[in-house]
């Protein structure tokens, strides 16, 4: 029986001045035949994992819980650091807070309809927090399970890259035709890659992205299948962040250990975690009576754009926290080698060598004018072709837009649905 749907696409990292006619013209088409959002933003920090609970639960990190990227949990005399990408991390977060996220995902919404399929080539965190919960069909090269967070004994060989990438799609395909969910998300791990592997606008770049527009013109074509079969079918296609290009790569906590404010480099007292071009740095032990000193002095650091503390973070939908700093890496006018404007430095823990590696390859996490601009486009009931919206939209409101298509009630969400947004 014919019923609404909702086919989203996140092409990782994509920036809206990469879809154009020439490097993606499936997505430059897809654009033209709906409402292209030119104002789109992310949350901050501008980082996969934490964005990818922000479009899956509608909501801020303040709302949802799971702060970034990686993440300083309490331990005796201070923190230790947490990788949120790795798989193992999803039992520590349910350990360390004694739940899952603290608002409900897309997921859990429609499960008493549909159902929900998710197929990813990120990172497990990036997967799992997109469903924390367990309502979805989850296909992913570390665990494909059902609803329940039942494991299907399937077995996915998707390396990160295009590769994988085209791996996951024919997978997602292949499930959206047979279940036909309420919806359906595909988070392809491209052009994020090797954006970070090599220079913005190289040919490594321009590949990739070559490589994730196919991806997206084989979705659109399904759903054009689901479409003639009688199915409502809301398409969305979009990023969960942009890049900046690597200026440099500062060591912070080594900076904060030599000007005195750690008594050992790898002691637990300060604990940096990056977010690629920002940083959370949190202090407890002996440390926590140097906060606000640290933060005096990280304002005058040439390679620390703004410093954010208490309901300043709160403002920018972020966890505040009276053992916490906040800092946006410094941002540079001008263009990487290959002339792609956005600069900014990167935040590493400890690495002197790093900044050599990176510079001018991608990187994100920060407030800058490109990393915090995603790309979304919507096709299908309630988008008018053709259409552009400049007012300020965001990440968490893709998930009441399709809550919206589906006829369910949008509540409990910091976004908002994108029907009827005026330009």
């Amino acid at each position: 029986m014919a019923h609404p749907m909702v086919v989203t696409v996140i092409c990782d990292g994509n920036r809206p001045d990469f879809i154009t006619d020439a490097t993606t013209p499936a997505m430059a088409a897809l654009k033209r035949a709906g409402t292209w959002f030119a104002n789109q933003r992310g949350i901050f920090p501008s980082a996969t994992r934490a964005s990818s609970a922000s479009i899956a639960t509608g909501s801020h990190p303040i709302s949802h819980g799971l702060r970034g990227n990686c993440m300083g949990l309490p331990i005796p005399g201070g923190f230790e650091f947490h990788d949120a990408g790795k798989p193992e991390f999803f039992d520590t977060y349910r350990r360390h807070y004694g739940r899952m996220l603290a608002r409900p995902a897309l997921a859990e919404r429609v499960a008493d309809l549909q159902g929900a399929v998710m197929s990813a080539n990120v990172s497990p965190g990036a997967a799992f927090f997109h469903d924390s919960y367990g309502h979805a069909h989850m296909y992913h090269r570390e665990l494909c399970y059902g609803p329940g967070r039942v494991p299907t004994g399937e077995k996915i060989a998707s390396p990160s890259g295009g590769e994988g990438d085209a791996i996951m799609t024919r997978r997602f395909i292949e499930a959206l035709m047979e279940k036909r969910p309420s919806t359906a998300t595909l988070w392809l791990s491209e052009p994020d890659v090797s954006m970070h592997a090599a220079p913005l606008g190289s040919d490594v770049h321009l590949k990739a992205l070559a490589g994730a527009d196919r991806m997206v013109a084989d979705v659109a074509e399904a759903v054009d299948r689901l479409r003639d079969e009688g199915h409502d079918v809301l398409l969305m296609v979009g990023s969960d962040h942009g890049h900046e290009s690597v200026t440099d790569a500062i060591p912070v906590e080594r900076r904060l250990f030599e000007a005195g404010f750690k008594k050992e480099l790898d002691g637990p007292e300060i604990v940096v975690a990056p977010q690629g071009c920002a940083a959370f740095i949190h202090f407890g032990g002996d440390a926590a009576s140097r906060r606000v000193e640290a933060a005096e002095w990280l304002r005058q650091q040439d390679w620390v754009e703004d410093v954010f503390m208490g309901e300043d973070l709160a403002r920018l939908g972020q966890i505040p926290g009276d053992d916490l700093i906040a800092i946006d890496m410094a941002k540079a006018e001008g263009a990487n080698i290959n002339r792609v404007p956005g600069l900014s430095a990167m935040a590493v823990r400890f690495d002197e060598e790093v900044g050599e590696i990176r510079r001018h390859c991608g990187m994100h996490g920060g407030r800058g004018r490109y990393e915090t601009n995603p790309a979304l486009f919507a096709v299908g009931r309630g988008f008018e072709a053709g259409r552009e919206i400049f007012s300020e939209t965001s990440i968490t409101d893709i998930a009441p837009t399709a809550l919206s298509h589906l006829g369910l009630e949008v509540s409990g969400l910091d976004g908002s649905a994108l029907q009827g947004r005026s330009s």
